[in-house]
């Protein structure tokens, strides 16, 4: 799915180092939900916590390591995993630790949006 969807060669694994660098000093051109996808499946596991996610992003682009304590682009990344069907929160084991829980795909549900946008 990912793989059609975004032209990632057979050859490259379907992860953010998959997509092409933007422009020095530049945000990457793909939408948020797309590159939180690719965050979560190329990880090892299958699923990352909130955390994670921010890691995965700030360790592929270089522009989101510059803004690492600017609260606007992580406030993004909550609501698009807020919002999009596609990504499902799951509770961490008590018997696990750490903190917070994971966020896994789920594409059974079809694209879109959780809830209708109020207007």
């Amino acid at each position: 799915y990912l793989r059609e969807t975004l032209h990632i060669p057979p050859y490259k694994e379907i992860n953010l180092w998959a997509l092409p660098d933007p422009p020095e000093g530049e945000k990457p051109n793909q939408p948020y939900p797309i590159l939180i996808k690719l965050a979560i499946y190329g990880s090892p596991n299958k699923q990352l916590t909130l955390q994670e996610i921010y890691t995965a992003l700030e360790d592929r682009f270089e522009w989101f390591k510059a803004r690492r304590n600017e609260k606007a682009w992580k406030n993004s990344i909550r609501h698009n995993l807020s919002l999009n069907k596609v990504f499902k929160h799951v509770p961490r084991a008590i018997t696990e630790p750490g903190k917070g829980s994971y966020w896994q795909l789920d594409c059974s549900g079809g694209e879109g949006y959780k809830r209708p946008r109020k207007r």
